[in-house]
């Protein structure tokens, strides 16, 4: 019975991320569903605004960020 309820449980979680996904653009869901909670960017070129993401590179930087910081959850930063 208790392996019935996990693997429901598994289904509704998997089906949620997939929604979510497929309503977000793909950058964003693949920047936002693997970062920790309070994880975010930061641009030189961009001062004052916070963006969504946990890596400098790739797709999770926005167009244009020059002096791209990751600003971790525990208040560390990794420069990009």
């Amino acid at each position: 019975m208790a392996s019935t309820n996990f693997s429901l449980a598994a289904a509704v979680l998997i089906s949620g991320l997939l929604i979510l996904g497929m309503s977000a653009e793909p950058s964003e869901a693949v920047c936002t569903l693997m970062c920790a909670q309070g994880t975010y960017i930061t641009c030189a070129s961009s001062p004052g605004q916070n963006f969504t993401g946990c890596s400098c590179g790739g797709q999770c930087a926005p167009p244009g960020c020059a002096g791209c910081v990751v600003h971790l959850a525990g208040g560390s930063t990794l420069r990009g």
